[in-house]
């Protein structure tokens, strides 16, 4: 939950600061739920676009998700590193986040004035393939840690 405040508090904050676009609001409970869902957006770029780039990048390399669970049964603290891991990939992908919209509103904004109707049904559309992919693949995470908690049941 950190996490996605964090990274939706630094983008909107960054944007506010050096873009036209501001989304503060003075309702602290509308500005909370906004930071919190602005992250959980960047939160899925840095899961479908950040780490499978980074990984073909051989940047960062994962060991079986099996071993995974086994030793996370022996070291609790691989749980506390792992969070601590994505945080660092969802900063990834809210300096991205921060460029590609930086970079939109300072060289296309008189090219799409007046059609904010369509920067939105678009952007709505990207959101729902999004999130289509995040759900995809957090079934796939779910479906298997079943299967390396049964495979080292004793």
């Amino acid at each position: 939950m950190f996490n996605f405040l964090m990274s939706g508090a630094v983008l909107v904050v960054a944007l506010s600061k050096t873009t036209n676009i501001d989304l503060g609001t003075d309702d602290v409970v509308t500005t909370f739920f906004l930071y919190y869902f602005i992250g959980l957006v960047i939160s899925r770029v840095g899961s479908l676009l950040v780490e499978p780039t980074l990984k073909f990048l051989r940047v960062i390399r994962f060991r079986p998700y099996p071993e995974y669970v086994q030793a996370a049964k022996l070291d609790a603290k691989l749980d506390t590193l792992s969070q601590e891991n994505n945080t660092y990939r969802t900063l990834i992908a809210t300096f991205l986040v921060y460029l590609a919209i930086y970079l939109t509103d300072k060289h296309a904004h008189q090219a799409v004035a007046g059609k904010s109707s369509l920067i939105f049904t678009v952007g709505a559309c990207v959101l729902v393939i999004l999130f289509a992919f995040a759900y995809h693949k957090q079934t796939k995470y779910i479906t298997e840690r079943i299967k390396a908690a049964l495979a080292t049941k004793p």
